[in-house]
């Protein structure tokens, strides 16, 4: 399962910052990683331009630009943390939501000074860049690499899960072992085909499960 994290906090906390440092030090820690930003301000392209015009529509539209991708979808209803995993972020074991005090997540709230306890569920941890660690569930600035750890944990466990099945963008249950051994088994197979050896360390294969024109 992809465990999503938010990163919440009052008005000018310093959520950007941490969201950064903490995909950093998951990097590092090698945990595939994505990262979502929540804002009330408008996202989509003025309708008068292409992907703008088209996102409208209720069309997904991508702007593909020198330096990367935009991804547009004219509606928001319905939408939930979960199904926008699912959709950009199918290979990630852990999502940086950065806001979204008001969902259900497990959250990193980023303390200002002089605030007053949070009052959010989910919280497990708080940030304060000021020092001030007045409880254990506060982490201090330098005190990053620790907090990616503990997000490492989340995911990682005491095991490392080698393989993932997707049935479409429902990802498929499997404890450790069967991971492994689905992994084993791949890997065997492909290293007997020409250039299987020489394999990335992602492998996707996909699979047509549907039945048409079978009897």
């Amino acid at each position: 399962m992809i465990r999503i994290v938010a990163v919440s906090g009052n008005k000018d906390s310093g959520k950007t910052t941490l969201c950064r440092k903490l995909l950093n030090e998951l990097e590092v820690l090698g945990i595939r990683t994505g990262y979502i930003k929540r804002t009330s301000e408008e996202v989509i392209s003025e309708n008068y331009t292409d992907t703008g015009s088209v996102s409208a529509m209720g069309i997904g539209s991508v702007l593909w630009g020198r330096d990367g991708l935009r991804c547009e979808l004219g509606r928001s209803e319905g939408m939930t943390p979960q199904s926008i995993v699912s959709r950009y972020f199918p290979d990630s074991e852990l999502i940086i939501l950065e806001g979204g005090k008001d969902l259900a997540l497990p959250k990193i709230w980023v303390r200002t000074e002089g605030e007053e306890p949070p009052l959010q569920p989910g919280i497990f941890m708080i940030y304060d860049r000021g020092g001030n660690k007045d409880s254990k569930l506060v982490y201090c600035g330098g005190e990053e690499k620790e907090m990616a750890e503990r997000l490492a944990s989340l995911v990682r466990g005491k095991a490392y899960r080698s393989a993932k099945i997707y049935f479409g963008d429902r990802p498929l249950p499997m404890k450790d072992f069967i991971a492994d051994f689905v992994r084993g088994s791949i890997m065997g197979m492909l290293a007997s085909l020409k250039g299987g050896s020489n394999t990335d360390r992602t492998i996707r294969i996909y699979l047509d499960s549907s039945t048409e024109g079978k009897k």
